[in-house]
């Protein structure tokens, strides 16, 4: 461990640490495929060296509409060796990207706002978000004071100036100030924007009545600093992006998905604020003190409604809080800390429960969703939920949002919140948990984010994001005690971490312990890279801790700077404070506040610094960039490097120089390629004119040698492609680096976040029209281009209008801006080639057309979305305005069944929720929508009101309402008889009403519904019949409920075996209702034939065979009645003796085949005459006697 005290003031240089391999280092430079490119550029520029320079000074492009533009001046930190300080082995530089800045704000000077040509450049230009947003600006400034990336409501610094007899200092002010506040500042990777809010610390002084009067020491507290601040995002040139109020506004709720959102953050004030956080897809999130989080995008709006990152439980002491009102507020469990990483949150409650909180969105995998853990929850918009029942339940967590998966596709945005049972590890093992780190699931072996929780005891517990699935719940003890707190030899045991960081590769883990050691291990803690200790300095914890690159760890304190420490413990030391702010504000000319701010923001190549006013970036210089510029190097691109230097100074020995390089084949063309490398790791643009001049000087060379010429004959060479990707490269860089973007992105950030990840973070901030311009410049893809012209167009027809143009011109603007033809463009051609040119990608016409409908301008919106070729995009975008009819008729002409069923929810989705809805609902549907749609939405409601559940009003009203009375009491007939919720008297009576009412119906349908209405009516008369039936003999078997009149009729006749003395009286009144309801004589024969014989009432059968000589049906269903009967042999006898007529002989021969009297029926038979009988006799018999007697026969 160095003895050497980092914070010694004196001149020095880094201290010891021997050379060799950089354990932090990952090397892994493999050879980058080139595509095939439009190398026109460099190839026409190779002829001669003079066109060469002048071609170069065209990779920053003069000012035109939405196109690149070279920043006036890009501060950089030095291009030789000597503004390098030495890590080791390792050069690192502080490269100042912007200074003097003003932090907040919100307008352009009048010489920047006349160089914009149309007004869709003026919108691009401001920092605003909407017109709404600039007006309120200047109101809300007056109300606040800022002292650099701090803001105070005016009141409360007066108050504090009044209390401590302050008046002009600010460096005072500002002191005072910090005291009773904190400024949370947060920064979006690879060089986003930036987030500030000011909040009051809530163990602050005295009360504001109490300050107010004075004779008090302390000053001002956090009751004075009022119930609401702000959340401003920023670019890192200071100017303002978005405005996020808090708590929001009323109305601002009224748009989340949860109806108690209002009641959630009503009562909330800054002090309830944890910690504030951006994703690696630029996404805000705040954690407050109940874990209750909030996200928004970089235009400040809410992505997710709120939900609470330990779930809510009401049984929990900590679910409720009285607020500064004296009213109770909704609130979870308090929070110890809370950690906001590149892949969403993780939270630390103080009764140790913990949880980790996965920000997803539609790019991402829906089977990762799918696969999360089984106590996880799912928080989706309510829009993008296809299922209501977990909203519905009456235990549901108002603030969760929605845990139905999609069915679909996944939302724009949606999280997964998974609990950790760290609380039982916690008591189990007699511990408590002190700092927690998350390392992203890209890093992490089970493909899912992992926990580590520092403990009470010096070690780190893991907590697996899967905890039902794993072994011992997820949770693992590294058991890191005797590697991290051995103290070096000092002493020191068991001193519990503090503060963690993952580097940006997920390798190493800084650990810093409560007696003053920074400690880096590997993430599988099996190896310790790094033990310093900075006790000599302070013993007080650093206010932050990163990484800087994956080389080196940074630590700040306030007073003592910025500390960067190196992997053999060689270190740095930056002094930010009053001094080093002094001899910053000389160089750069920027003014100084007294107190200076140092926020860091950790990087995957380097380290962000902020200030109040001035953005630095702590980088590790490159290593092409240390190979060509270190003195003395002997490197190729070094050589070359000298030999171009030479050639622009007019030596003679320049030519002789870069013809060393080609003496040896390859050596040529690794120079030229180490010179585009370090040329893109550069900030300053000369120095990237000087080394991309250097690397075309090269090209010059390898032109005019045949051998290299003969290697790629026909194509570009790789180094000529490499060069116009590179140059492409800086323009872009550069365009994006300047005042007016404030993106602080490095070449490898670049590289990161591809091409396309800038277009989309550019759009996200407002910056359309200069993403329009990369995309068309780096030929992106198609659908890449027409989104951003798009976005492009909607800023357009949302920017402040002009009083000459009506809304069919800016329609047309817009229009050629989508076609990518706007006026002076280079696509603008004439009308044969716009005939030919292909139309935008789907979707385009209608989301500029919702963007104009957002900003009032219905004219245009209507203009536009008439031009959408794609029926889903413009059924959504018709939705969204509210016109359903038509959305309904583009879905019914695209004969998609889906978008008319989603057309339907939409519209009854937008109408109040009440009988006056309802009749609208209907009404609306039957007399607007298509008939596609109208029979869908029948066909809909007739399934559900056939379903015993289902209701069928619905349905009813339907056909009603389209003069269909047929249906209509068909509907109400069939639901009728579907009436199981109620027993006895009760459904019987409700079948008969409901059948009555269908009777009504079938009478105003007239004529046509004659049949049906007799029908109802008889089905009226029967089940009164039966009701009385049931009365009379006290009994629900004489008439059993919902039965037809031949069952009806049956029950009676069979009701006589049961009561015997009633079968006079039942019989009677069987013959009643038949003659009642005209049932026909041989019917009601075959009914009272099998009443009888299914009852066993074979006495009353004879009887009633004997009451005819003939009867009308026949012998032959009373034999047969018997022989199921399995009567005896005289019955059935009885029975065929009477069939003697000589139709019925072979009737006979049946009946005896039927009852197994083969002896008879053998007689039948020869009787008959009929040899194919007696043989069927003796093939169906078994008897031997039988089958002898036939044999004989035949």
């Amino acid at each position: 461990m160095k003895s050497t005290n980092p914070f010694d003031d004196s001149p020095r240089g880094s201290s010891g640490g021997g050379a060799g391999t950089n354990p932090f280092s990952d090397d892994n430079n493999e050879d980058e495929t080139i595509p095939n490119a439009d190398v026109s550029f460099a190839t026409s520029t190779l002829k001669n060296h003079n066109n060469t320079t002048a071609a170069l000074n065209t990779a920053s492009m003069s000012h035109t509409s939405g196109s690149i533009v070279e920043p006036s001046s890009i501060m950089a930190g030095g291009p030789s060796e000597s503004a390098w300080q030495d890590l080791g082995d390792l050069p690192y530089r502080r490269v100042h990207l912007y200074s003097n800045i003003s932090w907040g704000c919100t307008t352009i000077s009048h010489k920047n706002k006349t160089q914009f040509k149309d007004k869709e450049q003026q919108q691009q230009f401001q920092p605003g978000q909407s017109s709404q947003h600039s007006n309120n600006s200047e109101e809300e400034e007056m109300n606040e004071e800022r002292f650099g990336l701090s803001w105070y409501p005016k009141s409360y610094v007066d108050a504090v100036r009044s209390h401590q007899n302050v008046s002009g200092d600010a460096s005072e002010v500002a002191r005072l100030l910090s005291t009773t506040t904190t400024t949370l500042v947060a920064g979006c990777p690879n060089g986003g924007p930036i987030a500030a809010v000011t909040i009051p610390l809530l163990s602050s002084g005295i009360s504001g009545s109490s300050a107010s009067a004075g004779g008090g020491k302390g000053i001002m507290g956090s009751s004075g600093f009022g119930s609401k601040t702000t959340i401003r995002i920023m670019n890192n040139a200071g100017s303002i992006l978005a405005k996020i109020p808090f708590p929001p506004p009323k109305h601002e709720l009224m748009d989340l998905s949860t109806t108690s959102s209002t009641a959630v953050l009503q009562h909330r004030g800054p002090g309830d604020i944890l910690t504030i956080g951006f994703t690696s897809r630029c996404v805000l999130v705040v954690v407050l003190r109940d874990s209750l989080t909030l996200c928004y995008d970089l235009s400040g709006k809410s992505v997710l409604p709120p939900f609470f990152a330990l779930k809510f439980n009401s049984g929990n002491h900590h679910t409720a809080s009285p607020s500064r009102g004296g009213q109770v507020k909704l609130s979870g469990t308090e929070l110890l800390e809370a950690r906001v990483y590149e892949g969403g949150c993780a939270v630390l409650g103080v009764d140790m429960n913990s949880s980790i909180v996965e920000l997803l969105d539609e790019h991402d995998d829906p089977a990762y969703a799918d696969g999360m853990d089984i106590s996880s929850r799912r928080i989706v918009p309510k829009s993008s939920a296809f299922s209501s029942s977990s909203s519905s339940s009456s235990d549901h967590d108002p603030t969760r949002g929605d845990d139905s998966p999609f069915f679909l596709a996944p939302p724009p945005h949606y999280a997964i919140v998974t609990p950790l049972p760290t609380a039982m590890f916690s008591r189990s093992k007699h511990l408590s948990f002190g700092c927690i780190a998350v390392l992203p699931r890209q890093y992490s072996p089970s493909g899912r984010p992992e926990l580590f929780l520092s403990t009470s005891d010096g070690s780190v517990v893991v907590a697996e994001a899967n905890p039902s699935t794993s072994p011992n719940n997820g949770l693992t003890d590294v058991d890191c005690r005797s590697r991290i707190n051995d103290g070096g030899g000092m002493g020191s045991s068991s001193a519990p971490i503090i503060s963690m960081a993952f580097a940006p590769n997920g390798r190493f883990l800084a650990c810093f312990t409560s007696n003053s050691v920074l400690t880096v291990v590997s993430t599988t803690f099996e190896s310790k890279v790094l033990e310093f200790n900075t006790s000599s300095g302070s013993s007080s914890p650093p206010r932050s801790m990163a990484w800087c690159g994956e080389d080196s760890v940074v630590l700040h304190w306030k007073n003592l700077g910025v500390l960067l420490v190196g992997p053999y413990g060689d270190w740095l030391r930056f002094p930010y404070g009053e001094d080093d702010e002094m001899g910053t504000a000389a160089m750069t000319g920027s003014r100084v506040h007294g107190d200076s701010e140092v926020y860091l923001v950790q990087e995957m190549d380097c380290c962000r610094v902020l200030t109040s006013n001035v953005v630095e970036l702590l980088q590790r210089v490159p290593p092409g960039t240390a190979d060509l510029l270190r003195i003395g190097s002997i490197e190729p691109g070094a050589l070359l490097l000298d030999a171009s230097d030479a050639f622009d100074s007019g030596s003679s020995n320049a030519d002789e120089a870069a013809r060393s390089l080609t003496a040896r084949e390859g050596l040529l063309s690794e120079a030229i390629l180490d010179c585009l490398i370090a040329a893109v790791g550069e900030f300053d643009v000369r120095v990237q004119k000087r080394m991309l001049r250097a690397a075309s000087y090269g090209l010059h060379f390898a032109c005019k040698d045949e051998t290299y010429r003969n290697k790629n004959p026909g194509r570009p060479s790789h180094e000529a492609v490499a060069f116009v990707r590179a140059s492409r490269k800086l323009r872009v860089l550069n365009a994006i680096r300047r005042q007016g973007i404030g993106f602080a992105m490095t070449s490898a950030q670049y590289d990161a976040v591809m091409p396309k990840g800038v277009v989309a973070r550019l759009m996200a901030a407002g910056r359309p029209s200069l993403a329009a311009s990369i995309s068309e410049y780096l030929k992106l893809g198609r659908r890449v281009r027409d989104y951003a012209r798009a976005m492009k167009a909607s800023a357009f027809v949302t920017s402040p209008p002009e009083s000459n143009m009506t809304d069919s011109q800016i329609a047309e603007e817009a229009i050629r801006i989508i076609q990518g033809k706007e006026k002076g463009g280079k696509k603008a051609q004439d009308e044969e080639e716009d005939s030919l040119s292909s139309p935008p990608s789907s979707g385009m016409y209608a989301s500029v057309a919702l963007a104009a409908h957002r900003s009032g301008r219905k004219g245009v919106a209507d203009l536009l979305i008439m031009l959408e070729e794609s029926p889903e995009d413009k059924v959504h975008a018709l939705l969204t305005i509210g016109a359903y009819a038509d959305a309904a008729a583009v879905a019914a002409k695209a004969r998609d069944s889906n978008l008319i069923y989603t057309t339907i929810s939409a519209y009854e989705g937008g109408l109040p929720n009440n009988e006056e809805g309802k009749s609208l609902y209907f009404s609306g549907i039957i007399n607007k929508f298509p008939t596609e749609a109208v029979n869908m939405f029948t066909s809909y409601y007739c399934r559900l009101g056939t379903l015993a559940v289902g209701d069928a009003n619905p349905a009813v009203n339907i056909f009603l309402r389209r003069q269909k009375h047929t249906e209509a009491g068909l509907m109400i007939a069939k639901k009728a008889l579907l009436v199981e919720s109620m027993e006895g008297n009760k459904r019987e009576q409700q079948k008969i009403e409901m059948l009555k009412d269908a009777s009504k119906i079938f009478d105003v349908g007239g004529k046509d519904c004659a049949f049906q209405k007799a029908c109802v009516d008889e089905q009226i008369q029967l089940m009164a019949e039966q009701e009385q039936l049931r009365l009379a003999y006290g009994s629900n078997e004489v008439a059993p409920p919902s039965s037809s009149v031949t069952s009806t009729i049956m029950s009676i006749l069979k009701h006589g075996a049961v009561d015997q003395r009633s079968a006079h009286k039942l019989n009677a009144d069987a013959e009643r209702i038949a003659k009642k309801f005209k049932v026909p004589e041989k019917r009601l024969w075959h009914v009272k034939v099998r009443a009888f014989s299914e009852s066993g009432q074979w006495a009353v059968l004879r009887n009633f065979c004997d009451s005819r000589a003939k009867p009308p049906i026949g012998i032959k269903p009373f034999a047969l009645a018997v022989i199921k009967g399995k009567q005896g042999e005289a019955e059935i006898m009885h029975y065929v003796g009477l069939m003697q007529d000589k139709t019925d002989a072979d009737d006979r021969y049946d009946l005896l085949c039927e009852a197994g009297l083969w002896k008879k029926a053998l007689e039948e038979a020869v009787k008959q005459g009929d040899g194919r009988k007696i043989v069927n006799v003796r093939s169906l018999c078994n008897n031997p006697d039988i089958q002898r007697l036939c044999d004989k026969y035949i």
